[in-house]
């Protein structure tokens, strides 16, 4: 059996000069082109795949998809060996650098700033696009595939597994190709694939180089895919309130398990990248990415200011245009960038005091409401209500009648005693007699034949007991997730094994006719953690955007993704520095976390000092 290429070795017209990788099909080697003398990176087919038509045709594939594409962000294709000799090989230009991933690798998961990390993925998305608008599908992007050069500029290199638009899609027998822990829920499920499988990557990618780690782990390939299909991610903002409200969204958008709800394209996701950026007074056509790759946190370190400034601003237009959510994601970005900022803080207090106005309001407006509809229900109980009338005396007189005049009698006309009785205006007495009306039976309809259709159940958590309509209850499993249901309306209710970390939770369900099975998929509410801070002192202590309390006080905090979420505690107290710190919650439970202050001199912080004091008065 052949081996691989040897150092010196000439393929074709390239010198092996050295090796520079290797993975499942191939080694990638730096050599030189003896015709147009120059370094190149020659692609080799190992040996014992050689003889694999599906691996040459995926070698062929990936020439023919580079071939189409002309992008600086692209890896340019040189030269392809042809499906015919002993030797396939693609040649392309060399990258003088690193990946993508070795470069996460040096940060040991401390996540760059999120303007660093928008500007490296609207490279990534940039190429994307340029591929889309050629009718090529990557399927298989990830930081191994995005080279850095020496002076910033970013590659994006193996299309071995791209799809043609219009032609076949390719898989190897009994495998998906593609890295799990970045792949779409339609590419894990081998649905047909388009541009929006690239998506869900790139915001894959979005999310591990802000956030610092991957949206979809586990502790093992079955458990990453479950967590993919399922969509189960702490949200970005839960990790690191740094990302901040912009970036989490494109980020929630761009991992959206249905197709439908993405990006229609990877040049929509430029777009709002680019609104992102310019929202904080960063033009990214005019950054290069060479400083971020040198030293990303003296580049933060520079801008770190200037986004401060603009993000308070972004904040306080979203409080007046009454985006309380969104101005909140503002504030707390601002707290995770500058702990105990002072215009950060009073803004959160008041937005804090606003909402408590407007729960009082709400509770009143509530209870006019329920007073007025049982005003009403009463009124209409005592009109309706029928009044007392003297007892019906036990010989009565007959009662008053009033008929119409009879005709003249006719032959054949009967006798008075055979006539119908007139109509009274009173009611009948007891002796009064009527004859039955007689009733009119209408034909039945004909009941129409009922319809039914098959409806796969998908529960987030999977360890649930579903009931329908009240009656059938069974355990969900994989081989018990369907059931014939009629079509029409029906109430389905997800019980969960674990009640301590799940809410218990009903829905109506209008289930149409059809003929390929319906799917409900849904995910049950995350019980709130329980928080209790103790500190050296009496403190105030907040969750922004969330909820508020004091020391040594439980209080409730909801969890948006669960088991764990990580949030930021800001604990004050008038005289004291404020502080802010990092907890996790876990859903059903009570995490415990001491914070001790350090005085400070009173009148150093004029705006911590009135704040301060509308925080104590509002929760006293």
């Amino acid at each position: 059996m052949k081996t691989n290429a040897t150092i010196g070795q000439t393929i074709g017209r390239y010198e092996i000069r050295s090796e520079i990788g290797r993975g499942g099909m191939a080694v990638v080697y730096r050599a030189f082109d003896s015709v147009l003398e120059r370094e190149v990176a020659l692609k080799l087919l190992h040996p014992h795949l050689a003889s694999h038509l599906e691996s040459r045709e995926r070698f062929q594939r990936e020439a023919k998809a580079v071939a189409r594409l002309k992008h600086p962000a692209v890896l340019e294709i040189h030269d392809y060996s042809g499906n015919q000799g002993d030797e396939v090989y693609l040649v392309t230009e060399i990258v003088e650098g690193m990946t993508l991933r070795r470069f996460l690798e040096s940060r040991k998961g401390e996540p760059l700033s999120t303007e660093a990390a928008a500007l490296i993925v609207r490279q990534v998305a940039l190429a994307l696009a340029h591929a889309h608008q050629n009718g090529v599908i990557h399927r298989d992007v990830k930081p191994e595939n995005i080279l850095i050069s020496g002076s910033g500029e970013m590659k994006l290199s193996d299309f071995g597994i791209a799809q043609l638009v219009g032609g076949s899609q390719m898989t190897m027998t009994g495998q998906i190709l593609g890295s799990p822990a970045y792949m779409s829920p339609e590419h894990i499920e081998r649905a047909e694939l388009d541009e929006r499988a690239d998506i869900f990557s790139v915001g894959t990618i979005l999310y591990e180089v802000a956030v610092g780690r991957t949206p979809f782990d586990g502790k093992n390939p079955h458990a990453i895919i479950k967590s993919l299909v399922d969509g189960d991610y702490a949200d970005p903002l839960s990790v690191n309130p740094a990302v901040g409200h912009h970036i989490a969204t494109i980020i929630r958008r761009c991992l959206e398990t249905k197709p439908d709800d993405r990006y229609r394209d990877a040049q929509a996701v430029v777009t709002d990248l680019d609104e992102a950026l310019q929202a904080v007074d960063i033009d990214p056509s005019s950054i290069g990415l060479n400083e971020i790759f040198t030293d990303p946190d003296v580049w933060a370190d520079r801008l770190r200011p200037k986004i401060i400034a603009a993000t308070l601003a972004l904040g306080i237009s979203a409080r007046r245009a009454h985006q309380l959510p969104q101005a909140a994601d503002h504030f707390n970005r601002v707290l995770a960038l500058d702990p105990g900022n002072d215009q950060a803080l009073s803004a959160m207090a008041a937005m804090s005091r606003r909402r408590q106005i407007k729960r009082i309001f709400e509770r009143a407006a509530l209870t006019l409401t329920l007073l007025i509809i049982i005003g009403a229900v009463a009124s209409i109980f005592l009109r309706d209500k029928p009044t007392e009338s003297a007892p019906i005396p036990s010989n009565p007189s007959p009662a008053p009648t009033v008929s119409t005049p009879e005709p003249e009698p006719e032959r054949n006309t009967p006798t008075p005693a055979q006539e119908q009785p007139t109509v009274a205006t009173t009611v009948p007495t007891l002796e009064s007699e009527s004859l039955p009306t007689p009733r009119v039976r209408r034909p039945r309809r004909q009941a129409k034949p009922k319809s039914y259709r098959e409806v796969t159940f998908t529960p987030h958590p999977m360890a649930v007991e579903i009931v329908i309509d009240g009656k059938t209850r069974f355990p969900f499993g994989p081989a018990n997730r369907t059931r014939k249901l009629e079509v029409g309306k029906h109430k389905i209710t997800f019980i969960p094994n674990d009640p301590k970390r799940f809410f218990p939770q009903t829905w109506t369900v209008d289930i149409p006719a059809g003929k390929t099975a319906f799917p409900f998929r849904e995910r049950l509410r995350w019980r709130p953690g329980e928080l209790l801070v103790s500190s050296n002192v009496n403190t105030v202590v907040t969750v922004p955007g969330r909820v508020s309390g004091r020391t040594n006080r439980r209080f409730e905090v909801k969890i948006n993704k669960g088991p764990k979420e990580t949030i930021s505690v800001v604990v004050t107290a008038e005289g004291y520095v404020p502080k802010t710190v990092p907890v996790t919650i876990i859903a059903g439970e009570l995490v415990k976390t001491t914070v001790n202050l350090v005085k400070r001199a009173v009148g150093d912080h004029p705006a911590i000092d009135n704040y301060e004091k509308n925080r104590s008065a509002m929760l006293d």
